[in-house]
């Protein structure tokens, strides 16, 4: 009898240890009812206790990971995208891809230093103009961004290889070129993105009144591209490349003027061998193969100066050449800028099965840093993402009358302001009534 009440009395006090326990995990918000018992995939469960190493969680769908277990070096990490592990006591990174954000979609309230969050976004910065302010930004704590300040730079992101640069797979001879002057123009336009921030087309316009500008794409357009390669989708198709290299010159303006953000608008003329008349980022020179590969529109006074320039250098073999040193200068001294070498040879991620993407060396770089829990001394800042307001290419000022100022990058800071006042007050998930009222409480003259 008396074995059968301590047996009794065991038996109650393991319960109440269980209890207390569970009450412990629920009354501390670990993690919600709900979230006890996750799908990993069709068919197969697993419950939060079979998780020994850290959760990377993806709030933007993008790599379409239902959850797995990734090896980062010494590091292990689980990814997912499957938001019931938001409140999971494994949870230690949040996930964003830029393009896909939503500031009215944030996991909150934020829950402090205990859950780190990381931007990823290698797009166009007028795809989210919140992402262009501070107050946004400086939400995360880590970046893969265009900028050579972010934790995994992407500036190189289309840039193939140093190969590429120097190699002449593409390449035809300035004599060739020349002969083709009677069927061609000297420069050549393909941009089919109209009405960008960087006004481009405002100023490719005024430049055809001074030279012959042959335009391919959508914007200004006034030559037809063969019609299977008449696409934008083709633009690395090998029938492209063949057109783009026969010009002596191609116009390389961005939709955007930020620090590193450099596309395939550069690369391409560079790769073929047609020399890039650039307008962008005002550190472009930092990444050129050599100081005088590119022209800069922004060297010049005004479309009619560049104009006279073009036409100066194309009537001078000597001077055209100049610009084309990577692909004609000695085979060991074609590239003398040493900082592009340097970031090329140190590129650990590339477009090859064998490196792995960015996206993969990102997730590794987040996993690496929850583990060694450096995320309470990292925050992302304007200089991951460094974009002043647009101006006028032809003026060189903003124009505050200008939709993508005024509606665009303006509304952006406001939209900042206001997310980064809910998330520093705790606030749950705002209504859109809510974000509007606060909204209009703190830009009144935006409204």
């Amino acid at each position: 009898m008396k074995q059968r009440t301590c047996m009794l009395s065991l038996g109650i006090v393991v319960v109440l240890l269980t209890l207390v326990q569970i009450y412990s995990l629920y009354a501390n918000g670990y993690w919600r009812r709900e979230d006890r018992t996750i799908g990993l995939s069709d068919g197969f469960n697993y419950f939060v206790t079979d998780i020994s190493v850290p959760t990377i969680l993806w709030w933007t769908p993008f790599t379409g990971n239902k959850g797995s277990i990734k090896k980062c070096g010494s590091f292990e990490c689980h990814f997912t995208e499957n938001r019931k592990f938001q409140h999971h006591p494994s949870t230690k990174a949040i996930m964003f891809y830029g393009s896909n954000l939503n500031y009215m979609d944030l996991p909150l309230p934020r829950n402090g230093l205990n859950v780190s969050w990381a931007l990823l976004h290698e797009e166009s910065p007028k795809n989210r103009p919140i992402l262009l302010h501070g107050k946004f930004l400086s939400l995360f704590n880590y970046s893969s961004t265009f900028s050579r300040k972010s934790h995994l730079p992407l500036t190189l992101q289309f840039l193939g290889s140093f190969e590429d640069l120097v190699g002449t797979t593409h390449f035809i001879a300035t004599d060739l070129k020349d002969k083709l002057l009677s069927e061609l123009a000297p420069v050549v336009y393909v941009h089919s993105d109209c009405g960008t921030p960087s006004r481009r087309d405002e100023y490719v316009q005024e430049l055809m009144k001074h030279i012959r500008v042959d335009s391919y794409g959508a914007c200004l357009n006034n030559k037809k591209l063969p019609r299977e390669i008449s696409s934008m989708t083709n633009m690395d198709d090998e029938r492209f490349f063949k057109i783009v290299a026969q010009y002596k010159f191609t116009l390389a303006f961005e939709n955007a003027f930020c620090e590193d953000y450099i596309t395939e608008k550069l690369w391409r003329p560079l790769t073929l061998g047609s020399v890039p008349i650039y307008m962008g980022s005002p550190s472009v020179r930092d990444w050129l193969p050599n100081r005088n590969s590119a022209i800069l529109a922004s060297d010049f006074e005004s479309p009619e100066d560049l104009a006279k320039y073009l036409t100066e250098v194309g009537r001078d073999k000597r001077k055209y050449e100049s610009f084309l040193r990577h692909k004609l200068g000695p085979a060991d001294g074609r590239v003398s800028n040493g900082f592009l070498k340097d970031a090329l040879a140190s590129r650990k991620w590339g477009i090859d099965p064998v490196r792995g993407s960015f996206i993969d060396h990102f997730e590794c770089y987040v996993c690496r840093s929850v583990h060694e829990h450096v995320n309470q001394e990292s925050v992302v800042s304007e200089g991951h993402y460094k974009c002043p307001p647009p101006v006028n290419p032809l003026t060189g000022r903003a124009d505050e009358d200008d939709w993508w100022y005024d509606v665009i990058w303006y509304r952006g800071k406001c939209e900042a302001t206001t997310v980064r006042k809910f998330v520093d007050e705790g606030k749950s998930p705002y209504t859109p009534g809510e974000f509007r009222r606060e909204m209009t409480r703190m830009c009144p003259d935006w409204w």
